[in-house]
């Protein structure tokens, strides 16, 4: 069975978001004006769509994103429960197992990755499959993701330069969610996902 965020998950995260239990304290600064994001307000809610496999069924499930306005120059942010990554509709853990499971293996296509047990995951009304091509989106997007880390710790380092070599080890997160690797480990085309820990 595929890895994908449970049904309970998103229902558990549509009930914080309807007793107000969704603060803007895990993110970041405002890049316009740099006010801190514990001064954000709410500034709207957004209904966004999941898609989620039981059963080799994917299957629609609505929950509501809240967004956030900086007070200081009015730019807004979405705060994105764990198992959502921006412009997905497929949760996290799906994206990543699927991922996963093409990079680990250098003899396997995309259309091996999307098949389990000698079938491909399908959407439970229109009958369409899950399309290879897919896990190509994500692996560019898990790429993407890589570079953007790796270029800001190494921003982050030249500004905070830790004391000796090999003092700090670094464990780099996208939103404490998944190890990044920093090395990229080249499948043709492709840059590898990989879990690790980045050490000065």
């Amino acid at each position: 069975m595929p890895p994908t965020a449970t049904l309970e998950d998103i229902k558990a995260h549509q009930q914080r978001v309807e007793k107000n239990k969704i603060t803007p304290d895990n993110l970041p600064p405002c890049p316009r004006c740099s006010v801190e994001s514990a001064f954000f307000k709410i500034h709207a809610y957004r209904e966004r769509r999941f898609l989620i496999i039981i059963e080799m069924l994917i299957n629609a499930v609505y929950c509501s994103l809240v967004r956030f306005g900086c007070p200081g120059c009015g730019k807004t942010f979405t705060h994105y429960p764990d198992f959502a990554i921006p412009h997905k509709h497929y949760t996290r853990q799906t994206i990543e197992g699927f991922s996963r499971s093409y990079v680990e293996n250098d003899q396997k296509t995309y259309q091996d990755a999307v098949t389990i047990d000698d079938a491909v995951p399908e959407r439970a009304v229109s009958g369409r499959s899950l399309a290879p091509s897919s896990v190509h989106r994500w692996i560019t997007t898990l790429t993407a993701l890589i570079i953007a880390h790796r270029q800001a710790l190494k921003k982050s380092l030249q500004q905070n330069p830790a004391g000796k070599k090999g003092d700090v080890r670094y464990i780099f997160t996208y939103k404490n969610r998944c190890d990044i690797d920093p090395i990229c480990h080249v499948k043709p085309a492709q840059m590898r996902l990989a879990h690790c820990i980045i050490s000065s």
